[in-house]
């Protein structure tokens, strides 16, 4: 099952308790102190694991506990510190801590999801592959009473507690990455052109809401360039209400470097331009930021009209909008090529915006 969003209460290990000890050798009956310290708690680490795709294998283990150091011993001997606990995410997630004053009671209490705000707080965001992240720090350990020792007091008999380790309920959000985000109405063609693109094998079929989850294809140019593409669960009108599937995956094509706007030409029942719009209406609800990104529009279904009709809802498209509309057949894989060509000027442009935007921010 697709795993988009997980809570995990994660707490770090406690450090271990100091040590009392005196030194009682053979030629030393009435040594002096020589507890050890107390080993450090293990921390809870989140790492960045390019492999996995989804976040699944936390689902059912909502509770993750590091190893608390243990005892210090005689001999000055610190305790062993406790092993650091080390969970994989896929790139993208987007860490919040919760409010623990504001617990959920039951499972249903998690959907729909809950929006940052007074009860969440943004930690970290986990992109790039192997990042390693301490989500909650180990305790220090207690000191033993060698540490306590000092002219006035030669033999202490106490020693300090380990510290506790940070804890907290922590919710744990994908957002996929990938360089094109498809958006359409539910059975607009979108999973058929992303396994006509790439090696991606999303389900199809001639009925709505086929598309449960997100799917992510990768295309391969000649010279070595890489365009991966996301195809998320159809958009209704209320979408942004959470009406529909496609609320809930939205936030998948929120990294996207530019949109693809699919829309179905072959259903008489549907005006493209009046579904355009209502798709843009459902994104600037959600996020506005969502329409400043690239984007093309694409008509798919070519094959299941007539050029007289693609031609009429072509020049209406352009006359209507100012945007031309590039004629598809996702099934017979036409117009696919001048389709991948746009793609990748636009992402290429992306790219290098985003390149020369960072030597701006970053050059002393």
């Amino acid at each position: 099952m697709f795993t988009d969003y997980v809570r995990i209460l994660a707490k770090a290990g406690k450090g271990g308790k100091g040590c009392i000890s005196f030194c009682r050798e053979a030629f030393r009956p009435f040594g002096g102190p020589d507890g050890g310290d107390g080993g450090k708690g293990g921390d809870v680490v989140l790492t960045v694991n390019p492999q996995l795709s989804d976040l699944s294998h936390l689902l059912y283990s909502p509770h993750q506990f590091a190893e608390d150091g243990q005892q210090g011993k005689g001999q000055k001997r610190k305790g062993r510190d406790g092993k650091d606990l080390e969970l994989e995410v896929p790139p993208g997630v987007v860490v919040y801590q919760l409010d623990t004053s504001t617990l959920f009671n039951s499972c249903r209490d998690l959907l729909p999801i809950p929006k940052p705000g007074d009860s969440m707080r943004k930690v970290v965001e986990l992109i790039e592959p192997a990042t390693r992240f301490i989500l909650c720090k180990g305790g220090r350990g207690g000191r033993g009473n060698f540490q306590f020792r000092s002219s006035t007091n030669q033999a202490p008999r106490y020693c300090e507690e380990g510290e506790e380790g940070q804890s907290g309920q922590f919710l744990l959000e994908l957002k996929t990455i990938a360089d094109v985000g498809f958006v359409g109405l539910p059975n607009s063609g979108k999973s058929t052109l992303l396994g006509q693109l790439s090696q991606a094998k999303p389900k199809t079929a001639p009925y709505p809401f086929t598309t449960l989850r997100p799917y992510v294809g990768i295309v391969s140019f000649d010279d070595g360039f890489r365009i991966s593409f996301a195809d998320i669960p159809g958009l209704i009108e209320g979408a942004h209400q959470g009406k529909g599937l496609g609320f809930y995956f939205l936030r998948h094509i929120e990294r996207s470097r530019m949109l693809v706007y699919v829309l179905d030409l072959a259903d008489p029942l549907l005006d493209p331009v009046s579904v355009f719009y209502v798709l843009r209406g459902e994104l600037k609800k959600y996020n506005k930021a969502l329409l400043k990104k690239p984007f093309i529009t694409v008509g798919n279904k070519v094959d299941l009209i007539s050029s007289e009709s693609l031609k009429q809802k072509t020049m209406d498209f352009k006359k209507r909008t100012r945007l031309s509309l590039l004629p598809i057949s996702a099934l017979e894989g036409r117009g696919i090529e001048p389709f991948l060509n746009k793609c990748r000027q636009r992402v290429e442009w992306a790219k290098k915006n985003q390149l020369l935007l960072q030597e701006k921010l970053f050059i002393p």
